[in-house]
C-alpha cells in the first residue's frame, strides 16, 4: 500500500512515517513549505501549504490518506484555518485524484464533557457548545464535520493524550515550581506515541475500520498522580486537588467574573467551566471499539 501522510513532521507524524515503513508500505511525507524535516532515502517527501488550494497531483496514486496536520497553536483564526480550511483543501485533491481512503486524526477534545459519565467511548455526545471552548476544540470539531460530509472511505481516530520522549502533557497546572495535579487518583487518557501510531496504521490497513470512529487511549491507564510523579522536573512541588473542589473553585471564580465584567469577560483558559472539565475532568475510556474494529493492538 501507498499513503499519504500529512504533518509527517510533527510529534505523531513522524512515528506514524517509521510505523508504515516498518510494515512494509509506500509512503509520502507531506511537510509544509518551511520544514527542515528529513526522511530517509526510501520515504517521499513533498511540501505543500494546506490552508491554499493543492495539486491533486500531491495525492495521486496513493491507496489512502492519513490526516494528521493540524494548528496547534496561534489564533482561534489561524487554528481554523490550518486546520479546518487545511482539510477542505486537501478533500478537494483527493476528489480530484480520486482517493477515497482517509485516515483522520481527530481529538478527545471534541467530547462535551459536561455530559460523560464515569466512563467514556465512542458514542459519547460531542460538543454543542463548542464557542464556550478554546480555538484548538472548536477546530477539531468542524474538521471532524468536514471530513464526514466528504465522500470518502472514512475512519477516524481520536486520541486521548500523546505522550513519550520529553512530550506530553504534565498531569496537572503548574505555575512556578508549583504543579497542582487535578483528580490526582482519577485515570488519565494517555497513548504512547508509538503505540498511537501503530493504531493509525492498523486503521489504513482495514477495511473493518472504514466508516468508525475510535478512540486511542492505552489499555492501562495511569492515575494522574503517578503520571505527574514521573514527568514532573526534578524540584517541583506537587499539590494534589481533587477534582470536585478545583471545578466548584472554578465555577466560583467564573461566575463572580461574568457577574463583574458581563460580556467583557476574559478569563484564562483554565477557569472556564467547561475548558476546565474537558481538560481535567477523570473518566476512564471504553476498549471495546477498538479491540472489536482492529483487535489487540
Amino acid at each position: 500500500m501507498k499513503v499519504l501522510v500529512t504533518g509527517a513532521a510533527g510529534f505523531l507524524g513522524t512515528h506514524v512515517v517509521s510505523a508504515f515503513r516498518r510494515r512494509g508500505h509506500e509512503v509520502r511525507a507531506l511537510v509544509r513549505p518551511a520544514s527542515s524535516a528529513s526522511f530517509t532515502p526510501d520515504i517521499e517527501r513533498v511540501r505543500a501549504d494546506l490552508r491554499r488550494p493543492v495539486d491533486p497531483e500531491l495525492v495521486a496514486g496513493v491507496d489512502a490518506v492519513v490526516h494528521l496536520a493540524a494548528q496547534l497553536t496561534g489564533s482561534d483564526e489561524a487554528r481554523f484555518a490550518g486546520t479546518v480550511v487545511a482539510t477542505e483543501h486537501l478533500l478537494d485533491a483527493m476528489a480530484a485524484a480520486e482517493v477515497r481512503r482517509l485516515v483522520l486524526a481527530s481529538s478527545y477534545s471534541v467530547y462535551d464533557w459536561s455530559r460523560v459519565g464515569e466512563t467514556i467511548d465512542e458514542s459519547a455526545p460531542l460538543e454543542e457548545r463548542m464557542y464556550e471552548r478554546d480555538g484548538y476544540a472548536v477546530a477539531k470539531l468542524w474538521q471532524e464535520r468536514v471530513a464526514r460530509r466528504a465522500d470518502v472511505d472514512l475512519t477516524v481516530l481520536r486520541p486521548g493524550h500523546i505522550w513519550g520522549e520529553a512530550q506530553g502533557p504534565e498531569g496537572g497546572l503548574r505555575v512556578g515550581p508549583v504543579q497542582f495535579v487535578i483528580a490526582p487518583l482519577g485515570p488519565m487518557p494517555l497513548t504512547r506515541v508509538e503505540r498511537c501510531a501503530e493504531l493509525f496504521v492498523a486503521a489504513a490497513e482495514s477495511d473493518a475500520a472504514i466508516g468508525e470512529t475510535l478512540n486511542v487511549v492505552d489499555e492501562n491507564e495511569p492515575r494522574t498522580w503517578r503520571h505527574a510523579r514521573e514527568v514532573a522536573p526534578p524540584g517541583t512541588l506537587l499539590v494534589p486537588v481533587p477534582y470536585r473542589l478545583g471545578f466548584a473553585l472554578v465555577r466560583a471564580v467564573y461566575a463572580v467574573a461574568r457577574a463583574l465584567l458581563g460580556p467583557r469577560l476574559r478569563l484564562p483558559s483554565v477557569f472556564v467551566p467547561r475548558r476546565f472539565e474537558a481538560r481535567f475532568k477523570p473518566v476512564r475510556t471504553s476498549q471495546d471499539a477498538r479491540r472489536r474494529v482492529l483487535g489487540a493492538q
